[in-house]
């Protein structure tokens, strides 16, 4: 890690340095052998080391030397909290391509105005002629209209729902209880039709048919892009996808498929696979896929599930953490899966985030033809910022929402009132049941004060009106 730490330049993304300072004064004590190291940098000040956690602060301070770190703990809080502001963003890497200062790739404003029209147009915000007047009132005003459709249409469907019941007294609203009424003579008649024109196809069948009928195998070879100096390639492209894909291991399956060399697996998975070479066959099997009368019927390619799934790892990964719901390390592969029942892409990331983050990515990531505009999650893609966010991309994005009853449920206006469900959002009129005006604009931070952006005095005189809107917002659940 330090040999790690050496080669690449840092740099703080925000004005909170204080992992790049503990990072530097660990670099500067590295030969130390000793089981402490001072706890004072070059010029005479304490490392702040309130970044970490209070049991990393305990495990690195001893309180019988209160002037030095317990060296060892001390470096693998450095290097954790390094790998977290990278993760975040916090820290980024001169020259890198993954892990670049986000702030230099946001586009200047005057770039902005120019593609701003028909960005809004294209997503979906605005019609051809309204880009004119789109500002914050009209934004406001378009929601507020979403709103009020939504509300009347549940207002009107709810007589004839029966499913849902919104209790007059409370408002609470609960689903009546489903049960299924078992599988029809019909579908049984056709799981037999199914099972009698689909025989059983081997993996590394299927593997080989596609491979022949869409030509995937022919996005693979070596990084120069010229021919791949091989006896068959495509037999060889097929036995490494398939060996690769079900995780055997070159070595393992060469004892077990004649006619090949674990050399020969490994040497073409390493010098002729990539992963820029694997999205792009995946985008071809699914853009094949996409055109099959089946796959038509099950969905049209608008709607996609994201979900996630826990794979083992080596504990030496820098990916892998410890699953509090699965009791293992590992990490999550977080999938994109179409309405035509194929993954559209594939994501892997730690156990510890949180997965709506990446629902945006592999959304941007998708490289194929189908491209969905509804995304469906479970509870770990209910976000606010992601729901910012996609209503700003274009997309509806459709979690399962946690502790739903629990919500707080707003009416477009104060005289609004509704036949059915108006108990749902208390009584007619009352103040914190209402979208209200506009809101007051914060005060601009003091110039002349503390503009550290993970300080307490970061807001400076700004606070004081965010203090008095959390006052008024008390009413509101989970608040912190």
């Amino acid at each position: 890690m330090f040999d790690l730490a050496e080669k690449l330049e840092f740099t703080a993304t925000s004005e909170d340095g204080r992992v790049l300072d503990a990072l530097a004064h660990a670099q500067r004590h590295e030969g130390a052998r000793g089981e402490y190291i001072t706890a004072f940098n070059e010029e005479g000040g304490r490392v702040d080391i309130s970044f970490a956690t209070q049991n990393w602060q305990k495990a690195v301070v001893d309180k019988t030397r209160p002037g030095q770190f317990v060296r060892k703990h001390f470096e693998a809080m450095v290097f954790a909290a390094l790998a977290e502001e990278l993760r975040t963003g916090d820290v980024a890497v001169v020259g890198s391509e993954e892990y670049v200062d986000w702030s230099e790739q946001l586009l200047v404003w005057e770039v902005v105005e120019e593609k701003l029209a028909d960005y809004l147009v294209e997503v979906g915000l605005a019609e051809e002629g309204e880009t004119a007047v789109f500002d914050a009132k009209f934004f406001r005003r378009q929601l507020e209209d979403k709103l009020r459709s939504a509300a009347a249409a549940a207002d009107a469907g709810y007589p004839d729902n029966e499913s849902l019941v919104i209790d007059p007294a409370t408002g609470i609203p609960s689903l009546k209880p489903h049960r299924s009424e078992g599988q029809r003579p019909s579908a049984k008649r056709l799981e037999q039709e199914i099972k009698a024109r689909m025989p059983e196809r081997t993996l590394i069948g299927i593997c080989a048919r596609t491979a022949y009928w869409v030509e995937w195998w022919r996005r693979f070879g070596p990084p120069s892009g010229n021919d791949p100096k091989l006896t068959d390639p495509f037999g060889r492209y097929v036995l490494t996808t398939f060996v690769k894909g079900t995780n055997m291991g070159p070595y393992e399956a060469a004892r077990h498929i004649p006619g090949v060399s674990g050399h020969e697996l490994a040497y073409v998975a390493n010098r002729h696979f990539s992963l820029v070479l694997l999205n792009e066959a995946i985008a071809d099997l699914v853009n094949a896929h996409a055109r099959l009368d089946i796959s038509q019927a099950w969905g049209d390619g608008t709607a996609v599930a994201a979900d996630g799934t826990h794979m083992d790892t080596y504990l030496d990964n820098l990916l892998a953490e410890t699953s509090v719901r699965y009791g293992k390390p590992g990490g999550i592969a977080y999938h994109h899966i179409s309405d035509t029942y194929i993954a559209l892409f594939t994501h892997f990331i730690p156990c510890g985030v949180w997965e709506a983050v990446y629902i945006i990515e592999g959304l941007l990531k998708n490289a194929s033809e189908v491209k969905p505009t509804t995304v469906h999650a479970d509870t770990q893609g209910q976000s606010l910022p992601v729901f910012t966010l996609a209503h700003l991309l274009g997309f509806d994005l459709m979690p399962r929402i946690r502790n739903w009853k629990g919500l707080t449920f707003y009416r477009p206006s104060k005289q609004t009132e509704y036949v059915h469900i108006d108990a749902l959002f208390g009584r007619a009129g009352q103040e914190h049941h209402r979208l209200g005006p506009d809101r007051v604009p914060v005060p601009a931070p003091d110039a002349c004060g503390d503009l550290r952006t993970r300080g307490r005095h970061f807001l400076g005189h700004a606070a004081q009106a965010l203090a008095l809107r959390l006052a008024q917002e008390r009413h509101l659940h989970r608040l912190p």
